[in-house]
């Protein structure tokens, strides 16, 4: 009877498990993730890994003799078709030894002849010197160099500019900021624009309803008036126009219903006015007081 009992006990210990459906359930080392398939119904089809590739590049670093780095970029290959590739970066010092390793991302430079590192982990990005000693106290979730002694950063959703002891150079209040001509931002504030330097000097307040880019200037408008600034942000027109816009290569200009020519660099094309404006066979056209279609 002890004996039955034990062989029966070793049935039981050796059958599949059975889930609820009624399928078989099967343990792998696969990670499975679930989709629900084009008919709207419940039922999903596992995806799973099915290959990977690893390789590994040599990182050197411009004018950087004392450091190195190794890439490592894996890609996974997935069974519906998909792929995901991850990158892992260790910097190592000439003698092989490891300097920093598990980083996401890695970037090198140089301020008053020292070197530095920007390095990107899962808690953020951080600046390190050469020696992996932290220069920054807090993580932030962007950092680039923007120029020798200033870093964008990106910290709670807000970008602004720090220098290299972490020292507020830009407020780090903006929901964006992006880099408009050499050293010039176009930065978003409370839902409005704005223009600022490098150095936080202003150019535009914040309290522009929109700045766009149009050739080689860029059209501002503010309570329902244009204007219009040239690539360093200077301006070329204040902001008091009905409407400014393109026409083929050109820019008009429209006040009292009238309208002004601009090349595409901002510069007055012609300083006639005319009541309306057209291209013909790549020909700029205005019309004139005397309704008379003719070449500007």
């Amino acid at each position: 009877m002890k004996k039955f009992v034990y062989l029966l006990a070793l049935v039981i210990m050796l059958s599949p498990v059975v889930c609820a459906s009624g399928h078989h359930h099967h343990s792998h080392n696969y990670h499975h993730n679930y989709h629900n398939n084009s008919s709207g119904s419940s039922s999903s089809t596992p995806v799973y890994l099915i290959n990977k590739e690893v390789k590994n590049d040599v990182v050197k670093f411009p004018d950087c003799n004392d450091h190195y780095a190794i890439q490592e970029t894996t890609t996974n290959f997935y069974s519906d078709g998909s792929r995901k590739i991850f990158t892992n970066s260790t910097i190592y010092n000439t003698d092989g030894s490891v300097l920093i390793d598990n980083c996401n991302s890695v970037q090198h430079l140089i301020y008053e002849d020292k070197h530095y590192f920007i390095i990107n982990r899962q808690k953020g990005y951080q600046l390190t010197d050469s020696n992996a000693k932290p220069v920054t106290v807090r993580k932030y979730s962007y950092m680039r160099e923007l120029a020798p002694d200033r870093l964008l950063v990106k910290y709670q959703k807000h970008y602004g500019i720090i220098d290299m002891n972490e020292e507020t150079v830009v407020p780090v209040k903006y929901r964006s900021f992006e880099e408009i001509g050499k050293n010039i931002y176009l930065t978003k504030l409370n839902g409005y624009y704005g223009i600022i330097d490098i150095n936080n000097n202003t150019i535009l307040h914040n309290d522009n309803d929109k700045i766009k880019p149009l050739y080689d200037t860029f059209v501002v408008k503010k309570e329902g008036r244009y204007g219009l600034l040239d690539i360093s942000a200077r301006k070329i027109l204040d902001i008091k126009y009905d409407k400014i816009d393109k026409l083929g290569e050109y820019i008009i200009v429209k006040k009292n219903n009238k309208y002004t020519v601009y090349d595409y660099t901002g510069k007055l094309y012609s300083d006639k006015q005319y009541k309306k404006l057209r291209l013909k066979r790549n020909h700029l056209q205005g019309l004139n007081n005397k309704n008379v279609w003719v070449e500007v």
